[in-house]
C-alpha cells in the first residue's frame, strides 16, 4: 500500500504586531517524522498462566518473542511552553494515517470495547474467503468431485438349507471391490457422473461357472430438474442446494454482491476516518491559533502592566494603584488563559489535547519530542456550487446509496429465485452402463475368459431412463417465501428513497453552511480591522496621556476577541467546505484517495 501530500508558512515580533500577526500564522520548518508502524503477532497462547503474585493481571503474549507497545517518550511536562515543532500539511496528515491503516481508528475507544466491530482492512478479504458464504464456496458446488474406495473382504459361513447358500452348505468366499467416479454439476442444474467398477469374487458355491469370477462395469449418468432447479439464472442466484426462506446465500450472485456490500461497507468507514482526520487537523491549527493569540495577549498585557508600573515609579498621572492592579490583573488573567489553550481544560481543547487525538489517529508515537504544526490555512476565497450538478453527482457518488442499489439488486434477485420454487420438481433421470464378466481380469482366450475381453466386446449394455415429479400440495412455504420476498423489495426500495431525501437534506445543509460562514469571514475580518484600528488609536492617546489605562485594555481585549471569532470563523470555514465532500460522496476522490482490491485484504492508494 502507497500514499502521498501538501505545504506551510511563518510568524513575527512585538506586542502589536504580534496582535496583528496571528491571522497569518506560525513559522515552519522541519518535515514529517515516519509515523510508528506496529507487527501483529502471529500466535497468542491460549493457555499463557496469568502470575497470581501481580496485583494487575499481566497477559503474555508469545509470538517468537514478547510484543511491545509502539514507542512513545513519557507525556510532555505541560508547564513548559513548547519549542520544537514538525510542519504538516493536511495532505501529509492524510497519507501518513493512510500509510498503517490496517485498522480505522476513532477517538471512541471502540477498538477496546467493541473490537469485534472495528472495521479493518481485511475485512473484505474475510467475506471473500469465507468457507460457507463466500464466492468461492459458492463456485465450489460446481467443482468436480472425485471419488474411490478399495475393500476386500473374507467370508466363512453357514447356512440350514444349501439352496440359501447357493448350492454351498458351508459358504467360504473371498471378495474385492475397487470403485472410482466423477461427478460434476453443471450450471444449468444438472448433475452428471462417471464411474468404474471392477468386482472379484471367489467362492466354493457348487453352481458356479468358474471358482473365481471378475466382474467390471462403468456406468454413465445425468440428472436434470426441468422445472424447479433448472437454469443457470437459478443457480447463480441460489445455488444448487436452496431452500425457500434461507436468503439463497450460497449463490455466486448474492456472494458476490455480499463481498460488494463489503467493500462498500469500508470505503464508507474510511471516508469517515479520512473526515475524522481532517477534522483533527483544522482543531488542532484551531487551539495552536488560539494559544498564539493567548500568548500575545499576554505579552501586550505584561508591556501594559510595565508601562503602568513606570508611570506609578515616576508619579505620574496614569500609574494610580488601581490602575497598577488592573493592569496587573489583565496579565494574569491572560497568562492563565494561554496555560489553558496550551493545556486545554473541560470545556475547551488545548494544543496538546488536540495534538495527541491527531497522533492518535495518524498512527504516531503519543509523544516523541515535537508537536505536529498545521501549515495549510484554508483558503478564504468564497466558493460557488452548481447545485444540480452536485446533487445528481451526490446520487452517484454516495456510499450509502450505493450500498442500498445493491440491496435492492440482491433482494430482486431472491425474488426471482424464491419463484422458482412455486414449480414443482421434475427431474429427467438417464443412465448407461457397459458391463465384462470373465474367469480372468485381463488376457486371451474364449468367452468369459477376460472380464475385459467380454467389457470391450460390448455385449452387455443396460441403459435406463425415466423421470422423477414431487410437488408439496397448495405449496404455502414457496407462496409465503415469494410475498416475504416481494415486501423485503418494497422495504429496501422505501428506504432508498428515504436515503436520497436524507442526502439532499445533507448536502443542502452543507453548502449553506459554507455560504453562511463565507459572509461570517467577512464580518469578522471587518470587525477585527477595525478592533485593530480603534487598538492603534488608544494606545497613541495613552502614550501621550490623553487616554486611560482602562480604554486601552478594553481596546486590547476587543482585539484579541475579534481576531478569535475571525480564526474560528476560518476554521469553520475549512470544515463545512469538507463537509460539502463528505456529503456529496467525493472526500476520498479529491483528496486523492483509491481504493485496490487484492486477494488478502483492500490497498489504499494515494496520488
Amino acid at each position: 500500500m502507497e500514499i502521498v501530500a501538501l505545504p506551510t508558512r511563518t510568524s513575527g515580533i512585538g506586542w502589536l504586531a504580534g496582535l496583528m500577526m496571528l491571522a497569518c500564522g506560525c513559522a515552519s520548518h522541519d518535515s514529517p517524522s515516519a509515523p510508528s508502524v506496529w507487527q501483529p503477532l502471529d500466535a497468542v497462547p491460549l493457555h499463557a498462566p496469568v502470575p497470581k503474585d501481580n496485583a494487575a493481571a499481566q497477559v503474555r503474549f508469545l509470538a517468537g518473542e514478547s510484543a511491545s507497545p509502539p514507542p512513545s517518550l513519557r507525556p510532555r511536562n505541560t508547564a513548559v511552553e513548547p519549542t520544537d515543532f514538525v510542519d504538516m500539511t493536511r495532505q501529509q496528515v492524510i497519507e501518513t494515517a493512510l500509510r498503517d491503516s490496517r485498522v480505522i481508528r476513532d477517538l471512541g475507544g471502540r477498538v477496546l470495547d467493541s473490537p469485534s466491530a472495528v472495521t479493518t482492512r481485511y475485512d473484505f478479504a474475510l467475506q471473500q474467503t469465507d468457507p460457507f458464504y463466500g464466492p468461492q464456496a459458492a463456485l465450489a458446488e460446481f467443482d468436480t468431485v472425485l471419488n474411490s474406495s478399495l475393500t476386500a473382504a473374507n467370508n466363512d459361513r453357514v447356512f440350514n438349507n444349501a439352496v440359501l447358500g447357493g448350492g454351498a452348505q458351508e459358504l467360504l468366499q473371498d471378495t474385492l471391490s475397487m470403485q472410482s467416479g466423477l461427478s460434476r454439476r453443471l450450471p444449468g442444474g444438472g448433475v452428471v457422473s462417471l464411474d468404474r467398477r471392477i468386482d472379484y469374487d471367489n467362492n466354493n458355491r457348487s453352481a458356479n461357472l468358474f471358482p473365481s469370477v471378475w466382474e467390471t462395469q462403468m456406468e454413465v449418468g445425468i440428472r436434470q430438474p426441468l422445472l424447479r432447479g433448472a437454469g443457470r439464472q437459478y443457480n447463480a442466484i441460489a445455488g444448487p442446494n436452496a431452500q425457500p426462506g434461507f436468503q439463497f446465500s450460497n449463490g455466486i450472485v448474492i456472494a458476490r454482491m455480499n463481498s460488494q456490500i463489503s467493500l462498500l461497507d469500508f470505503e464508507r468507514a474510511l471516508q469517515d476516518f479520512v473526515s475524522d482526520v481532517e477534522d483533527a487537523y483544522w482543531t488542532l491549527q484551531l487551539a495552536y491559533r488560539e494559544y498564539e493569540g493567548k500568548r500575545v495577549a499576554r505579552d501586550a498585557a505584561y508591556q501594559t502592566w510595565q508601562a503602568v508600573k513606570a508611570k506609578a515609579d515616576e508619579g505620574l498621572a496614569g500609574g494610580e494603584a488601581d490602575k497598577v492592579s488592573q493592569a496587573q490583573a489583565k496579565y494574569l488573567m491572560y497568562r492563565y488563559q494561554t496555560l489553558e489553550t496550551l493545556n486545554g481544560t473541560r470545556r475547551q481543547t488545548g494544543v496538546l489535547d488536540a495534538e495527541r487525538r491527531l497522533r492518535f489517529l495518524i498512527g504516531m508515537p503519543t509523544t516523541d519530542g515535537v508537536l505536529i504544526r498545521p501549515v495549510d490555512r484554508g483558503s478564504p476565497a468564497p466558493l460557488v456550487y452548481d447545485w444540480e450538478a452536485m446533487l445528481a453527482e451526490a446520487m452517484g457518488a454516495r456510499v450509502d446509496l450505493r450500498r442500498q442499489a445493491i440491496r435492492i439488486q440482491q433482494e430482486e434477485a431472491r425474488l426471482l429465485a424464491a419463484k422458482n420454487f412455486l414449480l414443482p420438481q421434475l427431474d429427467v433421470i438417464g443412465r448407461y452402463r457397459l458391463r465384462g464378466f470373465g474367469d480372468d481380469l485381463t488376457g486371451d482366450g474364449p468367452r468369459f475368459a477376460s472380464a475385459y475381453d467380454d467389457f470391450f466386446s460390448l455385449d452387455h449394455q443396460e441403459w435406463e431412463f425415466g423421470v422423477e415429479m414431487q410437488m408439496a400440495a397448495g405449496r404455502r412455504q414457496a407462496r409465503a417465501a415469494v410475498q416475504s420476498a416481494k415486501l423485503k423489495i418494497q422495504r429496501e426500495r422505501a428506504v432508498w428513497d428515504t436515503q436520497q431525501r436524507l442526502v439532499t437534506h445533507e448536502l443542502s445543509e452543507a453548502v449553506a453552511r459554507v455560504e453562511v460562514l463565507q459572509a461570517g469571514i467577512q464580518l469578522t475580518r471587518q470587525r477585527m480591522q477595525a478592533a485593530e484600528q480603534r487598538l492603534q488609536a488608544t494606545r497613541a492617546q495613552y502614550d501621550i496621556g490623553q487616554s486611560t489605562v482602562h480604554l486601552v485594555l478594553d481596546a486590547q481585549e476587543d482585539f484579541i476577541e475579534a481576531q478569535q471569532r475571525f480564526i474560528e470563523a476560518s476554521t469553520d470555514y475549512a470544515i463545512a467546505i469538507k463537509n460539502v465532500s463528505l456529503a456529496s460522496g467525493c472526500l476520498l476522490r479529491d483528496r486523492g484517495v483509491r481504493l485496490a482490491e487484492t486477494a488478502y485484504c483492500v490497498d489504499i492508494h494515494t496520488r
